[in-house]
């Protein structure tokens, strides 16, 4: 029995000493092979796209919100703004979204590739592939919307391809303006063709 504790006490001390000097030894060689980190390599930017990032002021998803004179409330919003060298207050915005909400309720949301917002003129103008839905039924078409900040105004200077509840409309222009008993009143002008369908 004594000769058995003497053998663990010395497997104890023994392992005592070669347990902490083999895990140096594995340390050791984990700092000598491991991968040298180039400390004079250049950051993955080009010093052209470092040139660009500093001159080019853009601001990632900015927002604007507000009420009109006549109660209508607006959100702008965009995936990207950046503004204008020449014009204070105006920003140029890509993938433009302008939601509104009329008096009586209705809503509509304008979609657009890129677009004009000028805080100091009160206008956002919307152009590229421009489409905008209300939430009485009507899916509008155009190239280029212009919608007031500050009142309900909005108007589509260009040809516009409508689907409505009442069928396929086209017409040489189209505007919205607040109407202080109705909320708004939409009117489309000049070469106004209507598919009607009864059905509908």
């Amino acid at each position: 029995m004594v000769a058995t504790d003497n053998t663990y006490s010395r497997f104890v001390n023994l392992a005592k000493i070669v347990l902490p000097l083999a895990a140096i030894a594995l340390l050791s060689t984990l700092f000598l092979f491991s991968k040298r980190i180039d400390t004079e390599a250049s950051l993955p930017y080009s010093q052209v796209e470092i040139d660009q990032l500093a001159e080019d002021q853009r601001v990632t998803a900015p927002a604007f919100a507000g009420v009109t004179q006549d109660g209508m409330q607006i959100r702008v919003s965009a995936e990207t703004a950046r503004p204008s060298a020449n014009t204070p207050g105006r920003a140029e915005a890509s993938k433009i979204e302008a939601e509104l909400q009329f008096r009586d309720g209705t809503q509509a949301t304008i979609r657009s590739d890129t677009g004009v917002v000028d805080t100091t003129e009160w206008f956002t103008r919307l152009t590229g592939g421009v489409a905008m839905t209300t939430s009485d039924g009507f899916r509008i078409s155009t190239n280029e919307i212009i919608t007031a900040l500050d009142r309900t105004d909005i108007k589509a200077s260009g040809a516009v391809q409508v689907e409505s509840p009442l069928g396929e409309l086209s017409a040489g222009q189209m505007q919205i303006t607040g109407d202080a008993e109705k909320g708004h009143v939409l009117v489309f002008n000049q070469g106004v063709k209507l598919i009607y369908r009864p059905g509908n």
